[in-house]
């Protein structure tokens, strides 16, 4: 088992399905999906649901991905997110090491999804991976299939569904699928609904202004129901 409290991965099922509660401490998790499958997403709100907790929390971006628009209508609170924009893979991979050796934050992600892998990257990974167990801190991989060896913890994530309200699209259904699990048993599944930085304003008043499908024409004009459309 894990040497201390899991994180919570801001999603409910996946922290059931992982069957630690969230991400172990001392996990180094791969995110392993496609483009636009939600694993920036899913990382983002990983963090959110750390700092809520009180946690400390960084972003390691050498493709200047990050959105920090994006990142606060997830939740992220940004004037306590530590953003590292280092040169280059390597450097980002690095660094990361070095987050974890001197136990600076609970819970980072490696976004290398916009980045070359850098030479050795499995050895370089494993390092790291070896680190997170001793620091009891948890990191996020995004990108590089180098990932999958290296990565204690690793979650598959397929888009099953879009999600709209009315006209708009408003987020992704994405099955989420255990496929590694150190600290407990693999193959653990959970439906995930995750919202775009727009959508997630609504996310928490869908129970209030969206209706089944099944309602009456009149009360559905005024009350767009949440819909899912098929991928």
């Amino acid at each position: 088992m894990p040497p201390a409290a899991a994180l919570p991965t801001g999603q409910p099922r996946l922290d059931d399905a992982l069957r630690t509660g969230g991400w172990p401490r001392g996990a180094l998790a791969f995110l392993d999906a496609n483009p636009g499958s939600g694993a920036t997403t899913l990382a983002l709100g990983s963090l959110a649901a750390c700092q809520a907790g009180g946690g400390v929390v960084a972003w390691l971006d050498p493709g200047g991905s990050l959105d920090p628009a994006t990142a606060t209508r997830l939740g992220v609170a940004l004037e306590w997110l530590l953003v590292v924009r280092p040169a280059d893979a390597a450097e980002a991979v690095e660094l990361a090491a070095w987050l974890a050796r001197d136990r600076s934050v609970d819970a980072f992600v490696l976004d290398l999804a916009d980045t070359d892998a850098p030479a050795g990257a499995t050895r370089a990974l494993d390092r790291l991976a070896g680190l997170l167990v001793r620091s009891g801190g948890v990191g996020l991989l995004l990108g590089t299939p180098a990932a999958r060896a290296a990565a204690s913890v690793r979650v598959e994530l397929r888009r099953s569904a879009w999600l709209a309200v009315g006209a708009d699209l408003v987020g992704q259904r994405v099955e989420a699928i255990v496929a590694r699990q150190r600290w407990a048993l693999a193959g653990g599944r959970a439906e995930l609904d995750l919202f775009f930085a727009e959508g997630r304003r609504i996310d928490a008043q869908l129970r209030a202004t969206a209706v089944p499908a099944t309602a009456g024409a009149e009360v559905a004009a005024e009350r767009p129901a949440l819909r899912v459309v098929g991928a």
